[in-house]
């Protein structure tokens, strides 16, 4: 039987899409740094893919990653190399980049094989420091710890200048990251995540290889992973190692679980979340402390993530998209006492 929860009406996704078009419209209406916010919001979506692909791989197959900035990189650096220092075109670099941080994320499933649980995440911090440490190891393509210039996307003769033209680029990508990770998600492949998350004794019962599965999750995870990467560095058109560290694995871990585990929406809205706190929200809080207070803030961005992470693991396990999911059932099930579907 269909779980009350998956009960979805998919009809306000044409609104959804048309919202996202009118979006930089309306921002440029209302203020003058819009360019700001477009820079801001094509961080949010490069994320979005990076977190759908997290969520199968963790929400959905339950194994923990800490190491997910480390893909990133993959896919950045990959790109930046092959764009502009062998000269392959952009569009090939979006399908070999991918699939190279794909490959690091199969050769990475082995230890899935054997450890669960923390020690997988710990294993897969220690693999995000030997891809910074390579990163500068392999300085004569990536210029070590000084980064490395990108060069503009270019897609079909047309050269992707500015926010405005990132903003519908990442977005359509974005959008076909979402569609994927809902088809996989609803797919044979998503159900055998879900079994692996489950009970992996009762998952092989059941004739699931877990072998072939986890590799195959990692490898996917890799792949929306090593996309955004592409994304991020000609968006961002310079790459250094300090913009893939370990705090940027965790701040993907939270994104995850605020909007609500395995659920893709779930991860695109708690990487809206956490993207628009970080850049909006947290600013204007030490802005706020320094001229109330006339000191300064220090590490505030950490004391909120871990703050929110809290908050929501205590009060709200199911994240924003539960959250959402609950609030429908509540006023469509009104007044015929909802209060006792939820006990």
């Amino acid at each position: 039987m269909k779980d009350r929860y998956e009960d979805e009406n998919l009809h306000w996704i044409p609104v959804l899409i048309t919202l996202v078009i009118l979006l930089p419209f309306v921002i440029q209406g209302l203020t003058y740094s819009y360019k700001y916010y477009l820079f801001v919001l094509n961080i949010a979506g490069i994320y979005i893919i990076l977190t759908v692909g997290l969520d199968l791989l963790s929400g959905y197959t339950g194994l923990i990653s800490l190491g997910h900035a480390a893909f990133l990189a993959i896919g950045a650096y990959s790109s930046a190399i092959l764009v502009d220092q062998f000269g392959i075109p952009f569009f090939l670099s979006m399908i070999i980049s991918p699939l190279i941080a794909g490959l690091f994320g199969l050769v990475f499933g082995f230890p899935a094989l054997r450890i669960t649980g923390m020690y997988l995440g710990l294993t897969t911090m220690g693999f995000g420091f030997i891809v910074k440490r390579l990163i500068i190891a392999l300085r004569e393509w990536t210029h070590g710890a000084g980064g490395l210039d990108v060069s503009y996307p270019v897609i079909f003769g047309y050269t992707i200048r500015t926010d405005w033209d990132n903003y519908y680029l990442i977005y359509f990508f974005a959008v076909l990251a979402i569609v994927a990770g809902r088809r996989i998600g609803k797919s044979k492949i998503g159900r055998a995540f879900m079994a692996i998350r489950d009970s992996e004794q009762a998952a092989e019962a059941s004739s699931v290889n877990l072998a072939k599965y986890k590799m195959l999750a990692f490898f996917i995870s890799g792949l929306f992973a090593g996309f955004a990467g592409v994304l991020f560095a000609h968006t961002n058109h310079f790459i250094s190692t300090d913009h893939f560290d370990m705090l940027l694995s965790i701040y993907f871990i939270i994104m995850v679980l605020v909007g609500g585990v395995s659920s893709i929406y779930g991860a695109v809205l708690g990487t809206l979340f956490i993207v628009l706190l970080d850049n909006l929200f947290v600013p204007l809080l030490e802005d706020w402390i320094h001229v109330f207070f006339n000191t300064e803030t220090g590490d505030i961005q950490s004391l909120i993530f871990g703050l929110v992470m809290f908050l929501f693991i205590i009060f709200q396990p199911m994240g924003l998209y539960g959250m959402w999911l609950k609030m429908r059932i509540y006023w469509k099930l009104f007044p015929f006492n909802p209060r006792k579907r939820f006990t």
